[in-house]
């Protein structure tokens, strides 16, 4: 046998090139169920399916029992493979959690914000003062029914601030999924109002530069609401679920 492109490994002569296609008919089956698991599990957790950039949290998982089923195959062959698979296991899973593949709908909950600037290098920040939700932000709330997004969100500035808002500025977006809901925030600034700023039962609103409010204890989230808000290449932020709780991806 030549030895050309193999290496010992554990005591095993192994070949270091060896393809996808070369496995065994029953080593694909297997593989091809252990990554519908492992993209299945991952949905089912997020709420979402992996992305470009956490392809390798499941293909680490389907890995994992390909070696402990001691097949060998290499490691950038199997993610090379879920990638190009990867379209065709998400409907699977969809299929799976009796999810019709043509259906676009979802429970959504949309929600707003807005940096509103003074022009002397100011913003107006909210000592956010809720149960689930405190430390310093900006003012915002929840779009009611059948409400324009624009209105909703000098509305929502009115009421915690006193200040009358125009021509708010849409900037991003700031979103995740939570108990099979979409809740989506879209963030605006503002620079011209009109209006005495008053405080609300929402907590307390006051003038600060930016640097100066970074340095203050942010309400969840914020340090990606405020990249968003100083990007001209930013304009999502997407929050998914890990083991110590949700993280951002920007876009």
């Amino acid at each position: 046998m030549s030895r050309k492109n193999h290496e010992m490994i554990d005591g095993k002569l192994l070949q270091t090139d060896k393809k996808y296609a070369q496995l065994k008919l029953k080593q694909k089956e297997k593989i091809a169920e252990w990554m519908f698991q492992a993209t299945r599990d991952y949905y089912t957790k997020k709420y979402t399916f992996p992305n470009d950039k956490h392809l390798e949290e499941v293909v680490d998982v389907v890995y994992e029992k390909i070696e402990n089923a001691e097949i060998w195959i290499p490691y950038g062959e199997v993610f090379k493979h879920y990638k190009s698979k990867r379209s065709d296991i998400n409907k699977r899973v969809r299929r799976s959690l009796n999810e019709k593949e043509e259906s676009r709908t979802e429970k959504v909950c949309f929600m707003n914000m807005c940096m509103i600037l003074d022009g002397e290098g100011n913003v107006l920040a909210l000592d956010k003062v809720n149960d689930s939700y405190t430390g310093a932000t900006f003012p915002g709330g929840h779009v009611e029914k059948n409400e324009l997004f624009s209105k909703s969100m000098i509305r929502e500035v009115r009421e915690e601030t006193g200040l009358t808002i125009e021509m708010p500025k849409l900037c991003g977006l700031y979103h995740w999924h939570k108990s099979g809901v979409h809740n989506v925030i879209t963030l605006y600034k503002a620079e011209r109002f009109t209006g005495e700023l008053t405080s609300s039962e929402e907590g307390r609103v006051y003038w600060i530069s930016l640097e100066e409010l970074k340095t203050k204890e942010l309400a969840t989230g914020m340090e990606y609401v405020l990249q968003i808000m100083e990007s001209e290449q930013i304009g999502e932020c997407y929050m998914h679920l890990e083991a110590d709780g949700y993280v951002g991806d920007l876009y």
